[in-house]
């Protein structure tokens, strides 16, 4: 009874009406949460059959609520039907699981070596942009109170304390250093590793000094049990164990700055270090692993589990992290700004792990100090003077705008960003850069005019620009990784692609125009050979994008004309509809919102690509190819000089831009071959396809008109020549179809620079 009556109680702060509903003000007895309710004993109350009660007498709209409970509070809650809610629920089977677990429990070799091994999967899982409470937090082991346990001693559970606890405590260690070095600036923030709102528990009390010395005795313990099953195996992860961790202090980013040959020294350790997965996982352990741990903590939004990584991909992962740690020690021994330029490029290209970016730009600007502690001021400096013959006094006022310094930083940590996120701060920036090369020729006047009293400081003739001309050059960069990011996504579809690279082909034509004009400008040999090297990877890529827009305009042509078809489903017919001019243009200006406004290159306007279209029509799908070739021809003889006079700075990047021209020129060659056995087959007869695009565009609009008649029951009385005409156009589009379904494929392949297309020709 006295239970019934405290339900009451607790229900009396209830509304049954949202819309009448009023919220008590702040601070009064009425506005207070109310106590949970509970009976004597402390058990919850169930009230299921209440509220189904209560429900089935609510009209449309209305809501049982507590006063306290806000548009706010509902607002930021989680639907009553999203499955998170029960994430954490223990089903039967569950809660047998978790009563399974026993701290205490004598364990053998071969379970610690299971053990170990999920805990290893945890780890390259949360690596790969998982959460704690997914991974990590989900081993028992790893989440409890290691106080009092008589850990790296000998004592009845010695495998337990003088093995295992030793693996996970080293693992805890590395992982409070990869925190650390997400939160040093948080340049990735959740899309890369979710930190959440839980508070790390990282074995605070061990050092890494503690961590090896566990390890240390872990090894020595199993050499005396190497005929046990599951030792050897132990044996390696515990080595590897202690080479990842001091290959983590000796790369850390204050190490490398006080001492460079430290992260030599830590890259060998990482060469010792060898990991791989054994046939043989052990014996598996009820109860240690919880997958619905989030139960026991507090956090902003359900969290649901999540499949590990399995074991062979998880020791590959590992092993890239430690290739990709040798780009943190290649930072140290940069030459030059232009090889720190490359070098984010490659960066750029390969996407390591997110831990491995972060480090990367720690030791980029660590302490207000870059590279081999050199001040961002003289690291700007440099990257001037190595390609303009600026002088002192040209420099001097420009370098007192500190946000100068910040934005060239800023293109360095837009690289180093993940694919997503780096084509967003990039188009982010690009504004930012617009700015700054006004203010920088405003600097360059006025220090031109300074410098030569009698000439005309704004002539571009008689002012070589000398700030400013590498602004703009950085920023053509920025704006080119920015347009073909979207290729690496696929964010853009299939028509959309004859756009991006019919604007990319005028981005790279004004950069080399602009390098050539910098080269005039520019005297001294070691500028001139800088100019160069960066001039013949810009007119590569400005072939590479003529003959990619070539080849993606072929298939647009084939597929749907610059408009997608829509398919409406009907019992007549499936009817194709031509998006509208207007529609087609706002795609075109949202595609563009964000380098519309840009000064600079002109921008090319929807008019503009619709006229370069038309012209593109005129020609022949071979002579489209032929043009195609060429392109790609002049784009691998640069790309191969640029081989012949290489250095160690930009080759990575000359050799994956190779490769993808290598793939595409493939493409090209297959396609010609392809045409060329359909204009001597039966199969497709060459005049019907053998058209022009304004040809194929008015068999198009034949076709379309006829079959929306025929959906619509509405035919009208054709004379002979119009029903030749649909008959042609019909003909047209199955030889198109046929073509597309046995010849050409316009699925978009990754090649070796990931921001290429590459389009697969089957058995080609």
């Amino acid at each position: 009874m006295a239970d019934s009556e405290q339900l009451s109680s607790g229900l009396s702060g209830l509304s049954l009406d949202a819309n009448t509903a009023e919220v008590p003000e702040a601070g009064s007895a009425e506005g207070q949460l109310p106590e949970p309710i509970v009976t004597s004993d402390g058990e919850w109350i169930d009230i299921t059959t209440l509220v189904d009660r209560a429900a089935s007498e609510l009209a449309s709209g209305a809501l049982i609520k507590q006063t306290h409970f806000t548009l706010f509070d509902a607002m930021m809650s989680v639907e009553v039907m999203d499955p998170r809610l029960d994430m954490g629920i223990l089903t039967a089977d569950d809660a047998l699981e978790v009563s399974q677990w026993d701290i205490d429990r004598q364990l053998t070799l071969r379970e610690a070596l299971w053990v170990a091994l999920q805990l290893l999967r945890c780890e390259m899982t949360w690596h790969g942009s998982a959460s704690l409470l997914q991974t990590l937090y989900t081993c028992n082991y790893f989440t409890a109170n290691v106080d009092g346990l008589p850990i790296g001693q000998d004592s009845s559970n010695a495998v337990r304390d003088i093995v295992l606890f030793p693996i996970v405590i080293a693992t805890g260690v590395g992982c409070r250093y990869v925190w650390s070095e997400f939160s040093r600036y948080n340049l990735f923030g959740e899309e890369d590793v979710q930190m959440g709102t839980i508070e790390p528990q990282f074995f605070a009390d061990f050092s890494q000094r503690d961590a090896d010395i566990l390890l240390y005795e872990a090894h020595m313990y199993l050499e005396f049990r190497m005929n046990e099953p599951g030792a050897r195996e132990l044996i390696e992860i515990v080595d590897s164990r202690r080479h990842w961790l001091r290959a983590l202090g000796l790369l850390s980013a204050e190490r490398m700055i006080e001492d460079a040959s430290a992260a030599a020294d830590g890259l060998a350790e990482l060469r010792q270090m060898h990991v791989a997965w054994p046939d043989d996982e052990g014996t598996p352990v009820r109860g240690v692993f919880d997958p619905k741990c989030m139960r026991r903590y507090a956090a902003a939004a359900p969290i649901k589990p999540r499949e590990l990584i399995e074991g062979p991909a998880c020791v590959q992962e590992l092993e890239r992290m430690a290739k990709d740690l040798e780009l943190v020690e290649s930072l140290v021994r940069v030459e030059s700004v232009e090889h720190l330029v490359y070098m984010f490029q490659k960066i750029h290209i390969r996407a390591p792990s997110p831990f491995v970016r972060s480090l990367l730009m720690t030791t980029l600007a660590n302490n207000e100090h870059v590279v081999l502690a050199e001040s961002p001021e003289a690291l700007v400096r440099r990257a001037v003077l190595e390609m303009v013959a600026a002088p002192p006094r040209a420099l001097a006022g420009w370098f007192a705008n500190g946000d100068i310094i910040r934005v060239f930083l800023d293109w360095f940590r837009t690289l180093a960003q993940n694919p997503p996120r780096a084509r967003r701060v990039a188009y982010k920036c690009l504004g930012t850069w617009d700015a700054l090369q006004g203010e920088a020729e405003q600097a360059d006047i006025d220090a031109f005019g300074a410098e030569h009293p009698g000439r005309d400081a704004a002539d571009p003739a008689q002012n070589p620009f000398w700030v400013s001309s590498w602004v703009y050059h950085m920023k053509l960069m920025l704006l080119e990784g920015a347009l073909l990011g979207g290729v690496r996504l696929h964010v853009y579809a299939a028509y959309e692609l004859p756009i991006i690279f019919g604007y990319a082909t005028q981005g790279f034509e004004a950069h080399a125009a602009h390098l050539d004009r910098m080269h005039m400008g520019a005297p001294g040999a070691a500028r001139t050979q800088r100019l160069q090297r960066v001039g013949v990877l810009v007119r590569a890529q400005r072939e590479m994008a003529v003959a990619t827009w070539l080849i993606s305009h072929m298939f647009e042509r084939l597929l749907v004309f610059r408009a997608p078809w829509h398919s409406k489903h009907s019992d007549a017919a499936t009817v194709l509809r031509l998006e509208s001019t207007s529609a087609q243009r706002a795609r075109y200006a949202l595609r563009f919102r964000h380098v519309s406004m840009l000064g600079s290159p002109t921008h090319l306007s929807f008019d503009g690509w619709c006229a370069s279209a038309e012209h593109l029509d005129e020609c022949l799908l071979p002579e489209l190819l032929g043009h195609a070739q060429n392109a790609l021809s002049a784009a691998r003889t640069i790309l191969g000089d640029a081989k012949d006079h290489r250095d160690s700075g930009n080759a990575s990047v000359v050799d994956a831009w190779a490769d993808a021209c290598r793939l595409l020129y493939a493409v090209v060659v297959a396609n010609l071959v392809a045409m060329a056995r359909l204009q001597q087959s039966g199969v497709l007869r060459a005049k019907e396809l053998m058209v022009s695009g304004a040809a194929a565009l008015e068999y198009r609009q034949c076709f379309l008109q006829a079959d929306a008649d025929d959906a619509a029951n509405d035919r009208p009385v054709r004379s002979k020549k119009q029903r030749k005409d649909i008959e042609r156009a019909r003909k047209w589009r199955d030889a198109v179809e046929a073509l597309a379904r046995d010849k050409l494929n316009v699925t978009c392949v990754q090649g070796a620079h990931p921001d290429w297309p590459v389009f697969s020709v089957p058995g080609a």
